[in-house]
């Protein structure tokens, strides 16, 4: 008994210190702060998973850059950067992994660094290690690749026991079998070039193809037998393979043609064929204009949640004085009818 009024009393004062050190912490709103941007050289990171470099050249990555910061002007137009008190802000433009497959503008992940200015204990502290911010990606189509799909790479398996295995094919397999995801969230069309799914914004040329396409049931299973029979463990690949191959028995011909969708949770491929607001999707190649430079920005995924809850977000971080509230603060006053114009037609 004692022993559990102990732990109560522990817990009660662990919370109590933090309960008085998040009241210590004061945000200095009206400080002047200072604001600047920051590059990287945007070359795309590569190789990429095919083995494949994008090679962008200097000249590009700096038209590249003069088409960020355009962009990045729309943001700066919200009354939060605009006045630019309580944080020191930086626009950081990172290098995006390139895709050689399903890619082709330059890819770019831009971050919105809050290095906010607080009272705490007295002393006024700029935050700095790991500040609030805000990251979206550029040109990257392939984003939510692996939701839902994200299988194991076994091309460095040590002894294995399968005789089908070999590193090139299985790296080949797993790397095909993750670029299928599950839709991140229901698709909801803001305006024409901008779609949401959840708290998630898609801004998109409205007349270029799908950005991504449905894949048929038939297409899946035959990734998903084409990378479990590649396993270097004989005694995973066996069984696995008899579930696969009895559950795409259950399906008719023309099924198999249809496309496939989210299914029962517990069937081990999780597809199925009834239509429902999860399609498995794969990004779509066709969707790029590559008569454009590589340079142009022609897509964006932005995580930015309806305005409803950004308003409350904002409210609730500034009632903690957590330096979080800049960031939603921006997003709430952030204009998404302007990203779109900056997409290159």
């Amino acid at each position: 008994m004692k022993l559990v009024k102990s732990g109560f009393c522990t817990v009660v004062f662990v919370f109590s210190l933090l309960s008085l050190f998040a009241q210590d912490r004061k945000l200095l709103l009206d400080k002047p702060g200072s604001f600047k941007i920051t590059v990287d050289k945007l070359n795309g990171l590569g190789p990429d998973e095919y083995g494949r470099t994008c090679d962008f050249t200097d000249a590009e990555c700096k038209v590249a850059v003069k088409n960020l910061t355009a962009l990045l002007s729309v943001f700066r137009k919200t009354a939060v950067l605009t006045e630019n008190k309580g944080f020191d802000g930086i626009n950081y433009l990172n290098a995006g992994n390139c895709n050689t497959k399903f890619g082709y503008g330059l890819p770019c992940t831009v971050y919105i660094l809050f290095e906010t200015w607080s009272l705490i204990k007295g002393k006024i502290v700029k935050q700095t290690v790991e500040p609030p911010q805000f990251r979206f990606e550029v040109n990257r189509t392939t984003v939510f690749n692996k939701n839902g799909f994200e299988e194991t790479n076994y091309s460095n398996a040590y002894n294995p026991t399968n005789p089908a295995y070999n590193e090139k094919g299985m790296n080949e397999a797993t790397v095909a079998i993750n670029e299928l995801f599950y839709m991140p969230g229901v698709k909801e069309e803001v305006v024409p070039g901008i779609d949401r799914y959840g708290n998630n914004l898609v801004i998109y040329n409205p007349d270029r193809p799908a950005y991504w396409d449905q894949v048929t049931i038939r297409e899946v299973f035959r990734l998903l037998f084409d990378y479990w029979k590649r396993v270097p463990d004989k005694a995973t690949m066996e069984p696995m393979m008899e579930v696969f191959e009895a559950e795409y028995a259950t399906y008719s011909e023309s099924e198999r043609d249809s496309f496939a969708y989210f299914g029962s949770p517990e069937s081990i491929s999780r597809i199925g064929s009834a239509k429902n607001n999860t399609p498995v999707m794969r990004s779509n190649p066709d969707y790029w204009n590559k008569k454009l430079p590589r340079s142009d920005i022609q897509f964006m995924v932005l995580e930015i949640p309806p305005q409803k809850t950004l308003e409350n977000e904002v409210k609730t971080l500034l009632e903690k004085q957590d330096g979080g509230y800049y960031v939603s603060r921006m997003l709430y006053e952030l204009d998404i009818d302007n990203l779109r114009h900056e997409i290159a037609h």
